[in-house]
């Protein structure tokens, strides 16, 4: 109804260091799930390819290879892209503190979860890796590593098809028993999506960070020419 009075708004919890440690978690998390399905769509195109050679081929083994660089390559932007947008919040926080030493209250509805950290890109790349290290560990069992092998080609092909080529060009006459090179060592490919996102989530905000301070003296100059003319 027309008269009725507007509802009161929840009051905030206070932001604890442990409430703040989860929303980081949750944060980077949720930046994980668009690189995990870019990995696991291309890694999809390389089972595809997989599927329908004889045996471990050439041509087999450079389309695996590319597909699983171009999920690389789609993960890259969007870290650079985090890495921007994180850095711009920073510099909001960095306002919103130096306003409360003064005891001015900031206006807005900022996050801290959401500022840059230079250990978040690392952060999201691990998440974006967490499905590869769940199936490794049972890969990586004897009772269970066919099982795990086979979620791994499934959900996480762009760790596991570098080791299986590895083992059948090691062990071109393997019988099928428990492997030498066994599917556990596909929770090393981990690293890939790590030290992908957490290198260009650095890069992008260094680039915002250049790019603010461009326009900082962009404005000092505008206000030094003013200064001048009076």
């Amino acid at each position: 109804m027309l008269n009725e009075l507007p509802k009161k708004e929840k009051p905030k919890k206070p932001t604890t260091k442990w409430r703040l440690f989860w929303r980081i978690q949750k944060v980077c998390f949720l930046r994980s799930i668009t690189p995990m399905m870019m990995y696991l769509f291309c890694s999809l195109i390389a089972l595809a390819f997989d599927a329908i050679s004889d045996g471990t081929q050439v041509y087999e083994v450079i389309i695996g290879a590319v597909c699983i660089l171009c999920g690389a390559a789609l993960n890259a932007p969007m870290g650079y892209q985090a890495g921007k947008t994180q850095y711009d919040s920073f510099l909001t926080g960095c306002i919103h503190r130096r306003n409360a030493v003064f005891g001015i209250q900031s206006g807005g509805d900022h996050k801290p979860e959401m500022e840059y950290r230079w250990w978040k890109g690392f952060l999201i790349g691990f998440y974006v890796g967490v499905p590869a290290i769940i199936m490794g560990i049972f890969a990586a069992i004897p009772a269970t590593w066919t099982g795990g092998e086979l979620a791994l080609v499934m959900f996480a092909g762009w760790a596991i098809f570098p080791i299986q080529w590895t083992r059948n060009l090691l062990y071109p006459d393997w019988s099928g028993s428990y492997p030498a090179i066994s599917g556990g060592f596909s929770m090393l490919m981990v690293l890939l999506p790590i030290l992908v996102t957490g290198v260009s989530y650095i890069v992008g905000a260094m680039a915002e960070k250049k790019i603010k301070q461009n326009e900082e003296a962009r404005n000092e100059r505008v206000l030094k020419a003013g200064k001048a003319k009076k």
